[in-house]
């Protein structure tokens, strides 16, 4: 099953009740935002976007307003939900913090992965590696982003995952506005990611942290200069 298999399985196991639809809501709409469906700027207009997750707009808007609240997304001048615009000053910020955290989640994991959490975060670079190999930036994006988003899942530290996956709302639209390719093939055997892997089956903690780092520097030096002043 792909990665957009999953979203369209997802819509089809909507919950009843309008708490549940908003909470559906807004796991669908975060998902979106993570996974570079959305870019800075741009503009989710409610009823076109319940159409589209098959819901009526009242939990959607109420979705939207927590994301709102979360500053995932903001508020233009007519009050609709619009997705920030990220300059070079917030990027860095934001990068900083998600270098920390995700430091803190691949020592973590890297004590107590088990081999078909290895082989989840393989089939997710593998999809990476077929998405670059076919000049699509946004497969590549989704699978980039399923990869770090797996990674965290299997941390113990679930506060701090927590805190990824919101930073993640943010990461995800600065993926989808680059609109290329980043500059390292994920097939390249000196890729962070199968350094994270190869620290993985070892245990080490320290090397995990290494690739991690490593992962962060060149995914800054290639989006960085993409981004406005």
């Amino acid at each position: 099953m792909t990665l957009q298999d999953e979203d369209l399985t997802a819509l089809t196991d909507r919950p009843a009740g309008r708490g549940a639809l908003a909470a559906f809501a807004y796991q669908q709409i975060r998902e979106r935002l993570i996974h570079s469906h959305y870019r800075g700027g741009e503009r989710l207009v409610l009823r076109p976007l319940a159409a589209s997750l098959k819901l009526s707009p009242t939990p959607v808007r109420e979705a939207l307003l927590r994301l709102v609240s979360e500053q995932a997304l903001e508020l233009d001048e007519r009050n609709t939900a619009r997705v920030p615009a990220i300059s070079r000053t917030i990027f860095v910020e934001i990068h900083a913090l998600r270098a920390d955290i995700e430091e803190r989640l691949a020592r973590n994991v890297a004590e107590h992965i088990k081999p078909e959490q290895i082989a989840v975060l393989e089939d997710c670079h593998n999809a990476f590696i077929r998405a670059y190999e076919a000049e699509d930036s946004h497969g590549t994006a989704v699978a980039n982003a399923a990869f770090h988003s797996a990674v965290a899942d299997f941390s113990t530290l679930t506060l701090t995952a927590g805190f990824m996956h919101g930073l993640w709302t943010r990461i995800g639209p600065i993926y989808a506005a680059a609109n290329g390719l980043p500059d390292i093939s994920p097939a390249d055997p000196n890729h962070p990611h199968l350094k994270l892997l190869e620290a993985f089956r070892l245990h080490d903690a320290t090397k995990a942290a290494e690739a991690m780092r490593r992962d962060f520097a060149q995914a800054q030096s290639w989006l960085e200069p993409l981004l406005p002043s």
